[in-house]
């Protein structure tokens, strides 16, 4: 029995602990477990760990939530959830779970916006990785650095970060079960920077990875982000380039906005709606896009996410 006053300073959460953790997540992201009632269930583990004194269960804990307010929308609450999780993580003096934290921030910040701390976390992440040794968190990272400066127009460097994820997935030797899901984030980032640079038939091959890697991983939140793609990508082409493909893109958003409320990812829904409303606008249908950017404005803004809101607003004025 462990005695209040006396924290355990074991570097990594209990098996045990961890494992009962993941079946919340895991049970969230099959779309099994509302939101509301994992939230429950992994602030009774942390005030658990509080109780046992346990700090490398209670940083669990509150990853685990961040991770969850991440996909929700709710940012500041992530962000929050995520410094107290990386402070107690730093408390038990393990670096590799600091080190994902950082990933992981970086995530929440750049959803804000704020490219520069997303990219200096990601570095972070990126470099506290190398020295340890671990390709997971390695290729994470520069994918989604890839990610960011897709964002702000540096498609060169982009696909630069993309593909050295990819050359960093081919080493991985263990948790192989995660290796769909950040293939399919590779290749909808590849697939994004073929469409930005009119290379549409190139992108219609990273749609269809990233599809086919969804669909191996099985979560939600990949098939959301890889139908949205395919979506983007047939909406650019104006027809399948193959037979059994849906020709109306909308099928696919439809598909996305399905997969993203499944789990209550606000973010990515309305990401997904912004660029529905951007395939109307090139389908002619400019009053509909209209109506779908005002509302998508709207909940970017709510979310916090001002560098999306701002492009939803320089969108909708496009096409009024």
């Amino acid at each position: 029995m462990v005695r209040l006053g006396q924290p355990q300073m074991d570097i990594e959460p209990t098996p045990e602990f961890n494992r009962r953790c993941m079946e919340i997540i895991n049970s969230w992201e099959r779309g099994e477990l509302p939101f509301k009632e994992a939230i429950t269930h992994l602030t009774a583990y942390g005030q658990e760990a509080v109780h046992d004194n346990h700090i490398a269960n209670q940083g669990r804990a509150e990853h685990l939530m961040g991770y969850l307010q991440h996909y929700r929308g709710n940012l500041n609450t992530s962000i929050h959830h995520y410094e107290r999780a990386r402070s107690l993580y730093m408390q038990a003096g393990n670096r590799p779970l600091v080190a994902i934290t950082d990933l992981n921030q970086g995530e929440n910040y750049r959803y804000k916006g704020d490219f520069t701390r997303a990219r200096r976390l990601y570095r972070a992440a990126y470099e506290a990785s190398r020295d340890l040794g671990d390709i997971r968190i390695q290729t994470i990272a520069a994918a989604n650095e890839g990610l960011v400066l897709l964002t702000i127009g540096h498609s060169g460097s982009a696909r630069q970060s993309l593909e050295e994820g990819l050359r960093l997935a081919e080493q991985w030797t263990d948790r192989l079960e995660q290796l769909p899901g950040i293939l399919c984030e590779i290749y909808h980032g590849l697939a994004s920077i073929d469409l930005a640079e009119n290379r549409h038939e190139a992108a219609w091959g990273k749609a269809l990875r990233a599809l086919e890697a969804a669909h191996n991983s099985q979560q939600p939140m990949h098939l959301g982000f890889a139908n949205r793609t395919m979506g983007e990508v047939i909406s650019r082409l104006g027809r399948p380039l193959e037979a059994g493909f849906a020709e109306d893109p909308d099928e696919y958003f439809r598909a996305s906005l399905e997969a993203f409320k499944e789990v209550n990812a606000e973010a990515e829904t309305a990401r997904t709606m912004f660029s529905q409303a951007q395939a109307l606008a090139r389908q002619g249908r400019r009053t509909a896009a209209a109506r779908k950017l005002q509302q998508v404005m709207i909940t970017f803004t709510q979310l916090g996410m001002v560098d999306d809101a701002a492009r939803a607003a320089e969108a909708q004025l496009a096409v009024l």
